[in-house]
């Protein structure tokens, strides 16, 4: 059974035996018994847990693990309704026959499907807010340890990129339609099982996850008022079943290979740019003997280049994953439980990441009203995270030797006393930098049904959570430079727990008005102690960061405490009128420690009203569309996502010389502001959803714009105040964006030997602007934030060329030479100062788009999956190039008078960097990567049968196998919009199989 197939029927069986298969099978004393077996035409493959019902009776029954099922009928001549979540039902006239085997096709209508919404589910033709949803099957597609990695290119209006580093176990920087704040949080919400949780979610396994649903628009989010203000991503778990124990097993391994291999100068390339450099101070005398050193020389005679990028690199890393789950339940009890192992190792000697995790959900009815359960995560991971020679790497002089004669490392390769051999620092246990955490994260629950239509719901989530870093350097690392040896010891331990009361009210009247009402009351808190210290002057090294009591200098030492704590009341109503009329109201009120003593408590309401246009009767004529729905909505939410005690002053300690001895003291560490209050976003938004040809085509369009008004910002004072900044609530941004979504069924066909093919399309646009900052409509210069543009911009003079010999007047007009860095005289003064620079461009891009086609034919499935990132400027640091004869820089085509080029500038040994150098740094960051292929074969049911198996499928993947952009092969996909020579990217070639038995 394909790997799609398979997930969908284990979600499928879990909600079919929740929505279905919770009360006692009824069998009914007839005198006709039918059985037969129920399949899926897609592969053939059995269905557990399909429900089977005599049409116009309570009588029924489900499948069994095997797909099996056997049950009386009252009479011959009845019909069956077999029905099964996902797959289309089917009625079959029994016939008199005795068997009955069906077989179940695939087809999601958007209308059938249950979306997670804020404290609840709804169908998705219910839904008034935006909602975007993830299925496990995308989620499965791309082997990433961050489940949020996956919403990448999935979820319209969700901007995901790498966070600044590549390193294994790395997380990723998640945004929902664009940023709001300049200096207040502007992460989004995860919430988990009903629990917020917080981080990333790089603790959880992502092949746990059954959906994930992206809240985006106020009136989806504003249920979780404060919290929910830069979005809401909520991740739903999966679950057991009324059904016998399923096993299954998943694991992949996989090799990881370098994307970016930055083309550097070799060390012939590096000789000739540094006689460039002494040519353009007329230095230069023709006998390298007068400007290299005996170890250059040694490598020029011989022709000899060492590669220092390539030395510390391995060629490939490792990564690989092993999950065991167990499944099932009968009618009062089921469970799921699962145990997983993680390990990545990088490319980088001494970096990897291992994580080990186990859930357990579990559901238990204690009698017809009362049920009890959990959700819990066990997780620990331990990571390397090492030290980055890359950088340093990239700036070895490649006519240094890094070994010795006897092929011991050579700590000063060159007789540049600065600069250290990078190798050192890879030599085992001589700079480490480990970081472990222990995580304990559940959601226990009750729920009480007053009566068919009321019920509570009590939560308790504890998140309980133990980070430590040790960090060591050695006396021979680039660190300590032959200095003595240095550690630290950093823990921190965070205590928090989430208190949820629930009331939940379902009614239809008259068959025409349905309502359905939450009201809540949530608290809050968190509890995180620090300590550290770190030491120098370690009498031995191979006791690390193991017994710092034994260093003859303590450095530092410190332990912190922090507080916050959060009170919610919130209610809502979804109100529908004949089927077709939605409206929803939710209002929010939130309490928070971290704002001022008066403005603590915020308000936070949202409405939202839908039009089901395809239920009126005009459209019951037309076979186009089949589906249709209008979405507007508006609403206000809050965010106070800053450190506490902001509002407080503090104090700082301070030392003075007394006497001969230090005497230490305190000042002021911060300025208090007891008027600090919510920072406020207003947001609207209008949503179509269609549907046509019977649902082979369906998606959404939304419209919305963002105002967020008394921005937790932190404002830079002068220095005479003796203060750096404050917070305060000032300025304004707004955010509007454009948003398209089209899934399509392109080829639909059933059986294991025929073809299908389906699409998912997405595209968003986000459009971010600074309206105002401290009232008056002015720039903020020194921050580089500018009204009319977005949040982050880069500024700075505009290169134009390089001055060109027969512009040697004008070029000293301006106090340059030729072959300098020639800029933009942009209100043309005849002189260039900070009155020239201008606004270059901005990390945001103009767009995003994802394509993701799926194909499957006898057996084989194949998906592709590409990804887009359109119209943002990026900072590529590589080119910052030095052309100082000192230290390496990529192999550009710099200026000479032989060579009068104006890309880049003439080398010159007089200066550590060309003028304007930072102009060169900036390019169009635009990509288009094949972010995903993946090829699968699901091996015939009748072989797998022999061996005691449900299933198999085997499957080989490549993530990341191309990219093309204006960097060449330099990975430009950064938050933030800074290409540093950190760790390069990877490409990932995986094969994996999944077994169920």
């Amino acid at each position: 059974m394909g790997k799609i197939t398979t997930i969908k029927v284990l979600i499928f069986s879990i909600c079919a035996a929740l929505l279905g298969g919770l009360s006692p099978q009824v069998h009914a004393q007839g005198t006709h018994e039918v059985s037969g077996t129920v399949t899926s035409a897609e592969d053939g493959q059995t269905l557990p847990g399909v429900n089977i019902s005599v049409q116009g009776t309570s009588i029924g029954t489900s499948t069994d693990a095997d797909g099996e099922y056997s049950f009386n009928v009252p009479s011959a001549e009845g019909t069956l309704v077999f029905s099964f979540v996902g797959f289309q039902t089917q009625e079959v006239p029994i016939e008199g026959r005795s068997t009955i085997n069906v077989k179940l096709v695939s087809q999601t209508f958007e209308g059938e499907e249950l979306v997670v919404v804020g404290y609840g589910q709804q169908e998705q033709q219910d839904v008034t807010g935006s909602v975007s949803s993830v299925s496990s099957d995308q989620i499965a597609e791309v082997p990433v340890s961050d489940a949020a990695s996956a919403l990448q290119g999935r979820a319209a209006g969700v901007m995901v990129a790498n966070s600044g580093g590549n390193r294994p176990g790395d997380g990723v920087t998640v945004r929902i339609r664009g940023r709001r704040s300049l200096t207040a949080s502007n992460d989004p919400l995860f919430v988990v099982d009903g629990i917020p949780f917080s981080g990333n979610l790089n603790d959880i396994n992502p092949q746990n996850i059954e959906s994930m649903e992206v809240l985006k628009d106020a009136s989806a989010t504003a249920i979780y008022g404060s919290r929910g203000a830069n979005g809401v991503v909520l991740v739903t778990t999966k679950r057991g079943g009324n059904h016998e124990t399923l096993v299954s097993y998943d694991g992949y391994l996989g090799v990881s290979q370098q994307l970016e291999e930055p083309d550097m100068m070799t060390g012939p390339e590096f000789a000739e740019m540094r006689r460039e450099g002494f040519r353009a101070n007329d230095n230069y005398t023709g006998n390298d003997e007068n400007h290299f050193t005996e170890p250059e020389l040694e490598s020029i005679e011989s022709g000899a280049t060492y590669d220092y990028p390539d030395l510390v690199t391995d060629p490939a890393g490792y990564q690989q994953s092993h999950q065991i789950t167990v499944q099932g339940g009968n009618e009062s009890t089921r469970f799921a439980i699962s145990g997983n192992f993680f390990n990545e190792i990088g490319i980088i000697p001494g970096q990897d990441f291992d994580r080990y995790t186990v859930r357990i959900n579990l559901d238990h009815d204690v009698s017809d009203r009362f049920r009890i359960g959990t959700s819990t995560l066990l997780s620990r991971f331990d990571q390397a995270y090492g030290t980055n020679p890359y950088g340093g790497a990239v700036a070895m002089n490649p006519l240094g030797n890094p070994y010795n004669e006897d092929g011991t490392l050579d700590f000063r390769p060159t007789d540049d006393g600065l600069v250290a051999n990078v190798l050192n620092d890879l030599v085992p246990g001589k700079m480490l930098d480990d970081r472990k955490r222990m995580r304990i994260f559940s959601n226990i629950f009750g729920i009480y049904d007053f009566s068919d239509n009321f019920s509570y719901r009590m939560n308790f989530g504890p998140d309980l959570s133990s980070f430590t870093r040790g960090v060591f350097q050695g006396t021979l690392t680039t660190a300590r430079g032959e200095g003595v040896p240095y550690a630290e010891k950093r823990n921190r331990t965070t205590q928090a727990y989430t208190f949820e009361n629930i009331l939940t009210y379902e009614q239809t009247f008259a068959d025409i008005h349905e309502i359905d009402a939450t009201g809540l009351f949530s608290i809050q808190t968190d509890r995180t102690t620090r300590d550290s210290v770190s030491v120098s002057g370690l009498p031995y090294e191979t006791q690390k960061y193991h017994n710092l009591g034994t260093a003859s200098t303590a450095e530092d030492f410190g332990s912190y405490l922090t507080e916050w704590g959060m009170m919610s009341f919130m209610g809502r109503v979804n109100y529908q009128l004949y089927d077709k009329y939605l409206f929803t109201f939710t209002g929010r009120a939130d309490g928070s420690s971290r704002l001022a003593e008066s403005k603590k408590w915020g308000f936070f309401p949202s409405a939202a009203v839908g039009w089901r246009i395809i239920e009126e009767p005009f459209m019951q004529e037309q076979d186009l569309l089949s589906e249709l729905r209008l979405r507007v909505s508006y609403g206000v939410t809050g965010n106070t996502a800053i450190d506490p005690y902001q509002t407080q002053g503090t104090l700082a300690r301070t030392t003075y010389q007394f006497g001969d001895n230090a005497g230490y003291g305190y000042r002021p560490g911060q300025i208090s502001n007891p008027n600090l209050q919510w920072e406020t976003s207003k947001q609207w938004n209008v949503g179509l959803n269609f549907g046509l040809w019977n649902s082979r085509v369906t998606g959404s369009i939304e419209y919305y714009q963002t105002n967020t008004t008394d921005m937790l910002l932190e404002r830079n004072l002068p220095i005479t105040s003796g203060f750096n900044s404050v917070f305060e609530n000032v300025g304004e941004t707004k955010n509007t964006g454009l948003e398209l979504t089209v899934n399509s069924q392109n080829l639909v066909s059933s059986g294991r030997d025929a073809f299908s093919w389906s699409s998912d399309l997405m595209f968003f646009t986000n459009k971010e602007e600074i309206i105002d900052l401290y009232g008056n409509q002015q720039d903020d210069v020194g921050n580089e934030w500018f009204i009319g543009e977005p949040l982050t911009v880069w500024y700075d003079y505009e290169k134009i060329g390089i001055w060109q010999s027969d512009e040697a007047q004008e070029a000293d007009s301006y106090g340059q030479d030729p072959g300098e860095i020639k800029i933009k005289d942009q209100n043309g003064d005849g002189t260039i100062n900070e009155q020239d620079r201008v606004i270059l461009g901005s990390d945001m891009p103009d767009w995003n788009a994802g394509f993701a086609n799926h194909f499957s034919y006898k057996g084989f499935d194949l998906s592709v999956f590409l990804y887009a990132s359109v119209g943002q400027t990026i900072v590529n640091n590589y080119r910052n190039v030095t052309l100082n004869g000192r230290t390496n820089d990529l192999d550009v085509d710099y200026w000479t008078e032989d060579n009068p080029t104006n890309a880049f500038p003439r080398p010159d040994v007089s200066r550590e960097y060309p003028l304007y150098r930072s102009t060169l740094t900036y390019q169009d960051g635009s990509f288009l990567k094949v972010r995903n292929i993946r090829l699968g074969y699901n091996l015939p049911p009748d072989l797998v049968q022999q061996f005691g198996l449900r299933s198999m499928r085997v499957y080989a993947n490549a993530e990341t196998p191309l990219l093309f952009s204006e960097t060449g092969n330099i990975d430009p996909e950064q938050y933030g919009g800074v290409i540093e020579a950190d760790v390069p990217t990877t490409r990932l070639y995986t094969v994996g199989v999944n077994i169920n038995f």
